[in-house]
Order: structure tokens, then sequence, then C-alpha cells
């Protein structure tokens, strides 16, 4: 019997650096009844191209990440919807598994773990830091105020029915969708199969995004009536503790995470300011 199909909504702009590898992951799942959408921010470089060559639908339309999924969310026809990004890498298993923990638990939302890499120093130096983050989360979530990650995979006609993700948001976009869900009391299950984020290469794309959730930050405590200031800056503090606790035998790294942690947290604050 034919499974139901899921949908993969991937936005992109000038994504063509990454994008084939992403595909090729989908490619490789062992889940077959899969269909990817790809909405493009009217990319100037071969990320177009790309997508066509791997059999993605497209469609091109300027627009925030936010608006972008919603506009994958509205042209996809499956069951489920798995947002993920451009320089994501699915493990082999990983569609298959969210879906079979959805249909055995009767849940609409998966968590997926998510490992980073980087290929660069600043990429290693940022791979290195995100990880922690993940670490500190799933070790002090329930005993300190902290900022927890959100589920990738859903049942599509809960985003419809809870009203889309916030297309005025640049930043915190999926956790506040995530906190609809959750006020409606939707159960959310995990999976073990891991999703491989590549981290930027060059410390200028880590500050512009920083610039750019910054400028988001008013925005998103006013709409979604979440404080996120002080879990933030409590969570970070905590990963740069255990940066230095369990990395000290990698004095460049420790310094690079620590000089990446102050850049961000200035390019975030500039973002505040203009925002």
């Amino acid at each position: 019997m034919e499974k139901p199909k899921v949908s993969i909504i991937i936005p992109t702009y000038n994504s063509a650096a990454t994008l084939a590898r992403c595909l090729k992951s989908i490619r490789c799942q062992n889940y077959f009844s899969i269909e990817v959408i790809i909405v493009d921010g009217l990319s100037s470089d071969a990320t177009v191209r790309i997508a066509e060559e791997w059999g993605a639908k497209v469609i091109q339309r300027k627009s925030t990440p936010a608006l972008a999924r919603n506009l994958g969310v509205t042209g996809s026809t499956g069951k489920y919807v798995f947002f993920i990004d451009s320089d994501q890498v699915l493990s082999s298993s990983l569609v298959e598994e969210c879906f079979r923990n959805c249909e055995r638990e009767n849940a609409g939302m998966v968590r997926v773990p998510e490992v980073f890499v980087g290929e660069s120093f600043w990429g290693s130096c940022s791979a290195e830091w995100k990880n922690f983050y993940v670490k500190v989360e799933q070790r002090y979530a329930a005993s300190a105020n902290i900022l927890t990650g959100e589920p990738r995979f859903f049942l599509t006609e809960l985003i419809a029915r809870v009203g889309m993700l916030d297309a005025a948001l640049l930043w915190g976009e999926d956790f506040a969708l995530y906190g609809k869900l959750k006020e409606r009391r939707v159960k959310e299950v995990s999976c073990r199969s891991i999703l491989y984020h590549c981290e930027p290469a060059s410390v200028g794309n880590l500050l512009v995004k920083n610039l750019r959730y910054g400028r988001s930050m008013p925005t998103f405590v006013t709409r979604s009536r979440n404080q996120v200031f002080s879990p933030l800056a409590r969570h970070s503090l905590l990963v740069l503790v255990e940066i230095f606790k369990e990395l000290g035998e990698k004095p460049a790294i420790v310094f690079g995470c620590t000089l990446l942690l102050g850049l961000k947290a200035y390019a975030m604050m500039i973002g505040l300011l203009t925002g």
C-alpha cells in the first residue's frame, strides 16, 4: 500500500553552493513518497537550475523565510510537511522515521536532532557553538529558563489550522508556530535519525544572519507575547561555560567560539537598535 506523501519545503536564495548536496540526501531517502518544493527568493545564481535538475517543484517569489514556507505549504499535496534549509543534509532514514513515529503515536509534529558541521575554521567554531547549544538544552531544559528547539515535521492540516507561520517575522517564526501548536495541545514526538546542518564558512555571513535576527526580535516579542532576551542570554552563558569546561585542550576553538559570541551579540544588538 502506498504511503502518504511527505512534502519537503526548502526556502532558497542564492543557495547553489549547498543545494545539490541537500537534494541528493532527499533522493537517497528510504521513504519514497516525497515531493520537494523549492521556494526561491529570485536567486541570481544556479539555484533554480539545480532544483529543476533534481526534479523539485520551484516557486519563485521574493519573500521572508516564513512566507516562503507558507507558500510551500499552500502549494504542497502531502499529508505531512517537513521544513528544512538548503544547507542541511538528511540521514537516509529520517523521513521514514518521522512518518512512522507520527502514525504510531498519533502525533502531529516531530522533533529532529540536528548536528552542526563546519568546513572552515569559523564554520567549525560556529558548529561547535551550536552543538553545545543543543547539549545545554538537553541538560538544563527542565531546570533552567532557556530557549528550546522546535519540531520540523508536521501534519500539514495543523499548519493551516493555526493560521500558518507569521510572515512578518524574520526570526523565531518556527518557535512562534510551535507555541501555537502547543496551545492546541498537539502531540509531539522525537526521532533518532539526524539532520546535518552545514555552517557558513565566513564570519560575514554569520553576522549578517544575526543582524537580521536582531531586527526581527522586537516584532517577535510583540506578536508572540514571548520574552526571549533573558532565556537567550542565559542559554548562551551556559553554552560558553560548557565550552570552556569541555574544550580546554582546543584553545583556538574556544577563542573562536568566544569571539563569535561577542560578534554575534554585537550584530544582534545593532539589529535591535535599527529594527
